[in-house]
C-alpha cells in the first residue's frame, strides 16, 4: 500500500512509529486503559500512527492532539477539504502528518478501505498497540503472528 495523498510534516515518517488500532466496539474499562496508555506517551519520544474510523480511534486522535504528541493520521478515505482548528494548530506546529492510500473518489470509509488503511499502518509501524480487538474480527486477523504487537485489553 502506498501513500497517494499527504499533508503535513513528512519528517514524521523518519521517526520510530507506533500504530494504534482499535475495534469499533470496546468492552467496559477500555476507555480508562487506553487513556492511561495515551497519558504515558511523550511528545519527544513517541510518534503514533492512528486512524479515525472507530470511535476509540477518534478519541485517541483527539487526546494525542491535545497532549501535543506527534501523530500520523492514516485515513481510509480521501483527504477532507476542511480541518478543525485543533488539526490546523497541529499542522502549524509541525506535529501532524495526514496520509491516505485513497484517491479523490473515495469519500466514505468502506470495509476494504479500512482493511487497506490498517495494512498501510502496520507496514509503516515499528510497534503496534491494539486498544482492543474483537475476537475473530479484522484487526485480530491483521495483527495475528506479528511479533511487534501489544494488546492493552484482551
Amino acid at each position: 500500500m502506498e501513500i497517494i495523498h499527504q499533508t503535513g510534516n513528512l519528517k514524521l515518517l523518519s521517526r520510530r512509529k507506533t500504530a494504534f488500532l482499535c475495534s469499533r466496539r470496546v468492552p467496559d474499562g477500555a476507555y480508562v486503559t487506553i487513556r492511561e496508555w495515551t497519558d504515558a506517551l511523550s511528545a519527544w519520544e513517541d510518534c503514533i500512527l492512528c486512524g479515525n474510523h472507530s470511535p476509540m480511534e477518534q478519541q485517541v486522535f483527539t487526546w494525542l492532539l491535545r497532549r501535543r504528541i506527534p501523530v500520523i493520521l492514516v485515513l481510509a478515505e480521501t483527504l477532507p477539504e476542511r480541518w478543525p482548528a485543533e488539526v490546523m494548530d497541529a499542522f502549524a506546529e509541525q506535529r501532524l502528518l495526514v496520509v491516505t492510500h485513497c484517491d479523490a473518489t473515495v469519500h466514505r470509509v468502506s470495509r476494504q478501505s479500512a482493511f487497506d488503511r490498517n495494512e498501510m499502518m502496520l507496514s509503516m509501524a515499528d510497534d503496534v498497540v491494539v486498544g482492543y480487538a474483537v475476537e475473530g474480527g479484522n484487526i485480530e486477523a491483521q495483527v495475528h503472528n506479528r511479533s511487534n504487537v501489544r494488546y492493552l485489553m484482551r
